[in-house]
Order: C-alpha cells, then sequence, then structure tokens
C-alpha cells in the first residue's frame, strides 16, 4: 500500500467518526453495519443525492458544533435550491491548500486579482486562502457586482501590475472583449500578467486555448463545487489531478449501481476525506467525468480527471450523446471563436446564436460544416447580438450565462 493510501484509509476512517454526528448520515447509515468498514467497501454504501441535501436542509448534514464554523456557502445554481456548504477555520485553510497545488504555482511576488462573485460563493475565498499561504498579494475585485465594472477592473490590473487574474472562464471573456472595446489589447497591454486561473464553470481544451490566445497566459483550470470544495487542479502540462489526500473520487454508471472502465464517461460519486463542516458521502453531484491513472510530465501520478459538464445539459439524438464538453468543444474550434453563444436543442438538430466582433470573418455555410463535422447532428445557426456591449462597458454587473437550453418534453 502507497504512502498516499495509507493516509486516504486513515482519513476515510476520521472522516465516519465525523459524518455520523450530523442528522442526515445518523439517519441515512442507520441501517449499516460499519465496524471495519474501509474505502474497499464504499461501494457497499449509499449515494448522497442531491436530493437527500435539499431534504435534510441547512442544517441536516451540519457535522460540527456551529461554533467551530468560520463561513457558510451555497450554490449559485441556475435552477433548483441551492445546495449549503459549512465550513470550519480549519476547511478552509484546507481549501487554500487544495488550490495551491495548482500549475500556477503562486509565490510572494504574486499580486492574485480574484474576478470570482464573494457573495455566498467558495472560490474566491479559496483563491484568497491560497494566496495568503503562498505569500501572495489580493485585490478582491469581485465579479458580478456593481463595485467592481470590467472598465475598473482592467484599470486596477494595469496599474497594480496585477500578475495573475482568478475567476470564472466567462469572466475572462468579458474582460478580453471590454479592453478591445476600450481600445487595449489583452494579450500587449497588461506586460505584468503571467497566468490565470479558473473556475466555475467548464473549460474545455479549445476554450482554454481560446482564453490563453486572447491574453497570451497561460490558463490554468480547477474543479469542485461549493459543497466539496476543490477536487482536482490543472497543473502546468494542462492535466487535472485529483486532491487525492482529500478526496475519493468514483465513476459510475447513470444509475450509480457500478463502477464504469477506467477513462470512460460516468457520474461523478465524490467523498470528501478531509471536510469538518459538512462531510460527504459518495455524493452523486450529477456532473459527467471521467479518471484514469497517469503518470504525468509534472512528477505527480495518481489519477486525472476530466469533465464534461452536467448531466442535466446532456443531449440525446438517436445513438448520439453531446455532453456540454462536446458542445464547447465545437463552438471553440470556430475561427474566430464566438464573444457569446448560446445552443438551444430542437427536434431535429441544434441550433446556435452567435456573437462575435469579427463575425465578418464567418461564413454561415463554413461554420454550419464545421460544427456538424464535430458533433455530427444537423446544425443550424443564427448570427447575432446575445452581449450587451454597452452594459459591458457600464456599471451594469454581469449575470450566470446559460449556454444550453434544452427542449421541454413535446415542444
Amino acid at each position: 500500500m502507497s504512502d498516499i493510501d495509507r493516509e486516504r484509509a486513515r482519513k476515510f476512517q476520521e472522516m465516519f467518526v465525523r459524518i455520523l454526528k450530523s442528522p442526515l448520515y445518523k439517519r441515512k447509515l442507520s441501517d449499516y453495519t460499519l465496524n471495519g468498514i474501509g474505502l474497499s467497501h464504499i461501494q457497499s454504501l449509499p449515494l448522497t443525492t442531491k436530493e437527500d441535501l435539499r431534504k435534510a436542509g441547512i442544517f441536516g448534514h451540519l457535522a460540527v458544533d456551529m461554533k467551530e464554523i468560520a463561513q457558510y456557502h451555497e450554490s449559485t445554481g441556475t435552477t433548483g435550491e441551492p445546495s449549503a456548504a459549512w465550513f470550519t477555520q480549519k476547511d478552509m485553510i484546507i481549501g487554500g491548500r487544495q488550490l495551491k497545488e495548482c500549475g500556477v504555482r503562486l509565490t510572494s511576488e504574486d499580486l492574485v486579482l480574484i474576478r470570482f462573485p464573494y457573495a455566498m460563493a467558495l472560490p474566491a475565498f479559496l483563491m484568497q486562502h491560497a494566496a495568503w499561504q503562498t505569500g501572495a498579494g489580493v485585490v478582491p475585485a469581485s465579479g458580478r457586482t456593481v463595485v467592481t465594472p470590467y472598465p475598473r477592473v482592467l484599470s486596477l490590473m494595469k496599474h497594480l501590475s496585477v500578475t495573475v487574474l482568478a475567476g470564472l472562464p466567462r469572466e475572462m471573456e468579458l474582460l478580453a472583449e471590454a479592453a478591445r472595446l476600450s481600445g487595449s489589447e489583452p494579450s500587449k497591454d497588461f506586460p505584468a500578467l503571467r497566468a490565470i486561473c479558473v473556475a466555475g464553470e467548464l473549460m474545455s481544451d479549445k476554450r482554454r486555448e481560446h482564453i490563453e490566445k486572447l491574453w497570451s497566459v497561460p490558463v490554468f483550470n480547477m474543479y469542485g463545487s461549493t459543497e466539496t470544495a476543490n477536487i482536482a487542479t490543472m497543473c502546468e502540462n494542462g492535466t487535472m489531478h485529483i486532491v487525492e489526500q482529500d478526496f475519493f473520487v468514483e465513476v459510475l454508471n447513470e444509475d450509480g449501481s457500478s463502477p464504469v472502465a477506467y477513462g470512460e464517461r460516468g457520474f461523478a460519486a465524490i467523498t470528501t476525506l478531509s471536510h469538518q463542516g459538512s462531510p460527504l458521502l459518495r455524493y452523486f453531484n450529477e456532473d459527467i467525468i471521467s479518471v484514469e491513472p497517469c503518470l504525468c510530465n509534472c512528477g505527480r501520478d495518481g489519477t486525472k480527471l476530466v469533465h464534461y459538464g452536467r448531466s442535466k445539459d446532456r443531449i440525446r439524438f438517436g445513438n448520439i450523446v453531446l455532453d456540454a464538453m462536446d458542445i464547447q468543444e465545437a463552438v471553440y474550434s470556430l475561427s474566430p471563436a464566438p464573444d457569446a453563444w448560446k445552443v438551444l436543442e430542437q427536434e431535429k438538430g441544434l441550433h446556435f446564436l452567435l456573437d462575435s466582433h469579427d463575425s465578418g470573418k464567418w461564413s454561415e455555410e463554413n461554420v454550419c460544416s464545421r460544427l456538424f463535422s464535430r458533433l455530427q447532428v444537423p446544425v443550424t445557426i443564427e448570427i447575432t447580438t446575445l452581449l450587451d456591449r454597452v452594459d459591458l462597458m457600464s456599471n451594469v454587473p454581469s449575470i450566470k450565462p446559460v449556454y444550453i437550453k434544452k427542449r421541454s418534453n413535446g415542444a
């Protein structure tokens, strides 16, 4: 058994002591024999679903006394009830340490502008802890607020010589467009910027390449959720490494009854080995992922993770199954890539709404052909205006975008 396997086995035992203090798991595990149970027995234990968390309520999976809680967070999903998550001070420190493993390699020389929203969401605070733990400075330029509109953020980046930008992928695209509208060239006019860290949205390889081209710096992705904190970070070679000392990640079939083969797409079940405030056992978070063993050139082994999107965004046409990752890869393979886009599922195919300041370079026939060749389903497009560029340059905060609109049954 390797050192990391021994550490995870120990943390799993410790996690069980904590988890049984929460009302949810006291009830959920009451019929299970838990003496001597270890990670090798995990598939005999029940899944935790989003519906379980909703029914349990805000305090349902709280596993420590309130006096130990440092922060409370909620997910910012576009649909359904928000998910609650409780964090002790130790949880926040561990969350910062998880992000420190990112290939950006923060140092005390860095000044990190954090563009993640600070209201209720988690990533801004974890990024802040990662910066503090490495000695880096922080500029808290929260997104989705009137306090820091896009022109002001660009001014802060330039005048403060910000070295690392952290936020949602969409914010990186909007900041680049705001820079263009203000007469700047993002790839040249921010010479201090050396890297971008993103989380909170799906990030395909093509989208990452697009953002890297906009800013001429490497982009590092991170994968996690409000309920779990950060599960995987991208190294300098573009590999998403699972933070294995803190998480046990399973990839299951659609009904959660059995694992899929290594490297195959399936449904994530996340066990938080280190979380104190609201630990989770086999959290079936409705994400589509794959994992497989990896010996990376960065020197790390273990398993790598690929995130393909949410199950709610999966589209089926006959035998063809498209995840959000497939659609995003197709969109960002266009030249030029759009400034904004949206896809509508229709009975006979997909209808794409595309917006670019450079749309004159698009041919409708070529765009349709390119999208069809990637997706193998009928495609129609509409070149239109999705992004209000006047709002972008004024004091209007952005809202969470919807990229994929599924059709309702019978529509």
